[in-house]
């Protein structure tokens, strides 16, 4: 009788097992799926909808380059001091040429802020224009060991990062940057000064009330934004958080004393500030030249190069009335100390016995296997340099 009982009871606690088993097993699965839930809804959502934030700050109609006050700090996660100026990120949207405004952009922040680090997430990378001019991309990777690329696909929330080329999203920004600490540079801003260590540097570009793009962006880690009140005017949570306009490169009123960042609103290449004049034209120079003042030749007479001529002559044969009279400018007009005629064979003709009976100071340098000429610049007026004449 009691071993009757026990095997039928057995089954029956096994039973009982297993279905706490599964009971417990999906409660598991309940609460992981809503903290990872919560956890990548935290991830991929900003702090707040900072965009709306500045459009409401900027339709309420303050003076601009004004503080005013649209982030609330909040205690950093962890006892580790955050530097806003260490770490600089850029976020590139679009499939475009990175061209030299962009190059300056990115030095004016090494030479201003001297960051750690500079993150560059890209939506795809810059490319390279079919004239292989705007190679200032390149330039960049070889010549800045700090400078690091990566794709938005591999960040968390990077899907949703652009608004079309040229255009990262305000929210994206500012939920990256505050989750690590940092600074948020546009891709066509210079930025001129150091920015206030203390509190949080916003500047944004201003179209109209609904179009709001973010030119700047310094915060610490773990700052999050909240309004506090609406009386008419608008009342923001401290601390006063400074909120500006980047002025225009083309501004008459662009003064790189009174100003933190500017904005280069078009094109450049390096000769369109070899002479632009005033407080543009010299930041930019210093951004690329090292140097604010004009860039003039000056010739110096410390150091001459010889007073050289050299003539290429490739083929030999009779020397004609053209050659005759270049190797004669040369030494009458030029008037270099001696005129070289390099090439695989000597002239021949008339006007070559001439230059040869008439004591020329010429000499003539044999060159076996002679197929190819490497091309050097020669600058108008500098008669005194190597010059080569091709025949």
């Amino acid at each position: 009788m009691r071993s009757w009982t026990a095997s039928r009871c057995l089954p029956l606690v096994v039973m009982k097992r297993r279905v706490a088993v599964l009971i417990t097993t999906v409660v598991v699965v309940i609460l992981v799926s809503s903290y990872l839930e919560f956890f990548i809804w935290r991830a991929v959502q900003p702090y707040c909808k900072f965009a709306e934030q500045l459009t409401v700050y900027i339709a309420s109609g303050p003076h601009r380059n004004s503080p005013g006050a649209v982030i609330s700090r909040s205690p950093p996660p962890s006892d580790v001091p955050v530097v806003g100026h260490a770490t600089v990120f850029y976020v590139w949207c679009g499939q475009r040429p990175f061209e030299f405004r962009h190059y300056l952009s990115v030095r004016s922040v090494l030479r201003v802020l001297r960051p750690d680090t500079v993150w560059f997430y890209y939506e795809w990378e810059p490319i390279v224009d079919r004239k292989l001019y705007n190679t200032w991309w390149h330039e960049l990777i070889d010549d800045v060991p700090f400078f690091h690329r990566r794709s938005l696909l591999h960040v968390v929330g990077g899907r949703n990062a652009c608004d079309g080329p040229g255009r990262p999203s305000v929210d994206f920004v500012h939920a990256l940057v505050t989750s690590r600490g940092g600074t948020f540079v546009d891709e066509s801003t210079l930025v001129v000064a150091r920015l206030p260590d203390d509190g949080v540097t916003v500047a944004v570009e201003i179209g109209d009330e609904s179009d709001v793009r973010l030119q700047l962006l310094k915060a610490d880690r773990g700052i999050s934004c909240s309004t506090v009140s609406f009386n008419g005017n608008l009342i923001w949570s401290p601390p006063t958080v400074r909120v500006l306009e980047c002025p225009s490169i083309t501004s008459k009123l662009v003064d790189t004393n009174s100003t933190l960042c500017v904005r280069v609103d078009r094109s450049l290449h390096p000769k369109d500030i070899w002479t632009l004049d005033g407080d543009a034209g010299r930041m930019l120079r210093r951004e690329f030249y090292g140097r604010p003042d004009i860039v003039t030749p000056a010739p110096s007479f410390d150091r001459l190069a010889p007073n050289i001529g050299h003539v290429i002559w490739v083929g030999g044969g009779k020397m004609n009335f053209l050659f005759f009279l270049c190797v004669l400018s040369l030494l009458h007009v030029a008037k270099v100390d001696v005129v070289y005629v390099h090439g695989d064979q000597a002239p021949t003709g008339v006007y070559w016995d001439m230059l040869v009976n008439s004591s020329q100071n010429i000499q003539l340098v044999l060159r076996e296997n002679s197929g190819q000429v490497c091309v050097c610049r020669v600058y108008p007026n500098l008669f005194n340099s190597n010059c080569i004449f091709f025949q």
